[in-house]
């Protein structure tokens, strides 16, 4: 991932605007602005610096080339856009299911796939959702909970996406603690049914 996707992602997750992101991490506007626009190649300790001040911490993993990875739930970071009919964040929804479904006939893969810290999203809800989906898939796992859940914070407004009139929603009690108002059914099926 470049590093103006990162800081893009990161100042959305965030919330801040490019000039107030850039007053914390003491560089200009337009040195954010150009990083964002893939203008400069900046330095490690720049992007650092950048994401530091947007409240996030940079972390590296380095694996050895031809390694097979487990899908981690952070890889659903950019399964999202924006709806602008409906202005609110529109969920790929499929590609959700198809991770849970995964990990539901591979629980072997539950640890890794949640206990890694996800890059921001660049949307609060998207953000929330991954933290309440790591912390559902940890309490039915009975794993300890993601230590990074902790410092991703719920929804000022809940999210509920649409929903048939009439549909009575049985919601998590994880995803519901953060404002998001999705039903078990749409992410997680019936281990017996996934592939059917």
């Amino acid at each position: 991932m470049l590093a103006g996707e990162i800081i893009t992602r990161t100042k959305g997750s965030a919330g801040m605007s490019v000039r107030t992101l850039a007053k914390t991490a003491e560089v200009s506007g337009s040195t954010i602005t150009r990083i964002q626009g893939h203008m400069v190649d900046p330095t490690l300790h720049t992007v650092e610096q950048i994401i530091e001040a947007a409240g996030f911490e940079l972390q590296f993993s380095v694996v050895r080339q031809g390694t097979r990875r487990t899908p981690r739930l952070g890889d659903l970071g950019t399964a999202w856009s924006w709806s602008s009919r409906r202005g609110q964040v529109r969920v790929d929804w499929p590609r959700w299911r198809t991770l849970l479904d995964h990990l539901a006939l591979h629980p072997e893969h539950v640890p890794e796939a949640i206990y890694s810290a996800p890059l921001p999203s660049g949307s609060p809800v998207v953000d929330s959702l991954l933290a309440g989906v790591a912390e559902k898939i940890a309490d039915d796992a009975l794993l300890p909970r993601p230590v990074w859940t902790e410092s991703t914070p719920g929804l000022d407004q809940p999210f509920q996406p649409p929903v048939r009139p009439g549909v009575l929603l049985a919601i998590p009690p994880q995803l519901s603690a953060r404002g998001l108002m999705i039903d078990t059914e749409s992410l997680w099926r019936d281990r017996r049914t996934i592939g059917v």
